[in-house]
């Protein structure tokens, strides 16, 4: 190991070695395609972008939850069995209804596998 880092220091052109690492690490830490927001999977964040889109439906937050199923080859897929929404406007019973309808047709979830709420007023 010693021997390698020696080499590696008289090589002159060891800082653009060095950049090129630093940024390898980095795409693997941070992959393209944009942040996870919040700690939300993309599938998250597209149904939260959806159902923010329903009038009176304000900011929307959507959790997930998934089964794993077996496969005879293999792996698996994984399918929701329940969503969480907290939405800034689901104090309204009709936006309310309307976020429950479009989760369960996004997600092909019964409405006894969804849950909606209303999110926190930030001070």
């Amino acid at each position: 190991m010693k021997s390698w880092l020696d080499r590696l220091k008289t090589m002159k052109n060891w800082p653009w070695l060095l950049a090129l690492v630093c940024c390898a690490a980095a795409l693997l830490l941070f992959p393209p395609g944009g942040a996870v927001k919040a700690g939300m999977t993309e599938e998250e964040q597209r149904v939260s972008a959806t159902l923010s889109r329903i009038a009176g439906a304000g900011e929307v937050r959507v959790s997930i939850y998934y089964a794993q199923e077996a496969s005879a080859f293999g792996g698996g897929n994984r399918s929701p069995v329940g969503a969480v929404i907290v939405a800034q406007g689901a104090g309204d019973i009709a936006v309310r209804l309307n976020l429950l309808r479009a989760a369960e047709t996004l997600l092909g979830l019964d409405a006894n596998r969804v849950d909606v709420f209303l999110m926190e007023e930030k001070p």
